[in-house]
């Protein structure tokens, strides 16, 4: 009977012992996928951490690269987006104009001041003496602030030469990248159009 029992003290013993290698085992199994899917999931976060870093960063270039400072010859200046609308006192009498461009039926250059009409300038009109009737052509524009510029003289379609002009005003340059173009600016409280292209 002695014998007996410690057959099956032996049996009882043995079985404890693989029923605890077995869970072992499991857990084991369990932990290795738990690390693989814990170095999968740290990949995949990774991968987006690249192409979130990489889409900020051509977006970042986008944001940088629109500014073109080699097309402009002034001291001082401050370049806009074409799609962007400048606020500017333009002709010094204390209220500030909103100038941007439409593209509605044609392109034009609009100047909106509270209180006076519209002007528009572009879209097949010459409106103003000595202004482009055509706009579409700008792809560049900014605000001057220098108080010396130059103008280029034309006369009967030939070009003349130049002459230095002051600026009363804190004036708008509107041009073509490596083509020039000209400044809207007042002068002697008219309208004026400073031509700077050949």
């Amino acid at each position: 009977m002695r014998n007996y029992i410690l057959l099956i003290l032996t049996l009882i013993t043995l079985l404890n012992c693989t029923n605890k290698g077995e869970k072992n085992n499991n857990e084991k199994i369990v932990k290795t996928e738990s690390v693989v899917e814990k170095k999968s999931t740290e990949k995949q976060d990774e991968q987006t951490a690249i192409i979130k870093t990489e889409s900020k960063k051509q977006k970042n270039e986008k944001n940088i690269n629109w500014k073109h400072p080699e097309f402009f010859e002034f001291k001082n200046y401050k370049e806009y987006r074409i799609s962007d609308t400048i606020q500017i006192d333009l002709n010094g009498n204390g209220i500030m104009e909103k100038i941007y461009f439409e593209n509605k039926n044609c392109p034009k250059l609009i100047i909106e001041e509270k209180g006076h009409n519209l002007i528009s300038i572009g879209c097949g009109k010459e409106e103003y003496k000595g202004f482009p009737n055509a706009i579409g052509w700008v792809n560049l524009w900014c605000i001057v602030y220098d108080k010396e510029t130059f103008e280029v003289i034309v006369q009967n379609g030939e070009l003349i030469g130049e002459e230095k002009v002051n600026l009363e005003r804190p004036s708008i340059y509107v041009g073509k990248e490596e083509a020039g173009g000209g400044i809207i600016t007042y002068k002697n409280g008219e309208l004026y159009w400073i031509h700077q292209s050949d």
